[in-house]
């Protein structure tokens, strides 16, 4: 369908993106504390990997009257995660239709494996709600962080290499003659 492969959508997914992902971050900036030793707000809590650190993370933001904050940011999410990987897999999708062998077969191949942030993301993003209750006992700091490192692992190879890798080498790519 052309409509799937159109370079407006692309660019609506883009913009949207963006917007969203600044809006989440204006939204989660005073979950950022790092006199606690949570550098990083919500990813914090992504990526607790054990009870004692999603315990203290929970703690000090209930301490600090921000728990209403971070599941407000959360429950945005549940948005976001809509649209950033569909922008991710019609970017790698764009990018491959114009290459041939290892590199478009990546593309492809990312296209799809991009489109798996939306199930890692809410599955996340439950878990998060769950430690944000009170319940941070194993497995969900666990469950959290493997969820979130697979989505960011995804995002990376889009994002960090496949997207940049390609660009490079169009930029050097010899005119035909």
């Amino acid at each position: 369908m052309q409509i799937f492969s159109s370079p407006r959508l692309l660019a609506v997914l883009c913009v949207l993106s963006v917007g969203m992902m600044g809006w989440l971050y204006w939204i989660g900036e005073p979950l950022v504390m790092k006199d606690a030793k949570i550098s990083l707000g919500i990813v914090d809590i992504e990526l607790p990997w054990k009870v004692e650190r999603a315990k203290w993370i929970v703690d000090t933001w209930r301490e600090a009257g921000l728990i209403e904050t971070a599941r407000l940011q959360t429950r945005l999410d549940f948005i976001f995660l809509c649209i950033y990987p569909a922008a991710l897999s019609l970017a790698c999708r764009k990018i491959a239709q114009g290459r041939e062998g290892f590199m478009a077969t990546i593309g492809i191949w990312l296209s799809w494996a991009v489109l798996l942030c939306t199930p890692l993301d809410a599955f996340e993003n439950v878990m998060i709600l769950t430690m944000l209750s009170g319940n941070y006992a194993f497995p969900v700091p666990l469950l959290t962080s493997v969820a979130a490192a697979l989505k960011f692992a995804l995002i990376a190879a889009t994002l960090v290499l496949y997207i940049p890798a390609v660009l490079v080498m169009k930029a050097f790519k010899k005119p035909a003659l």
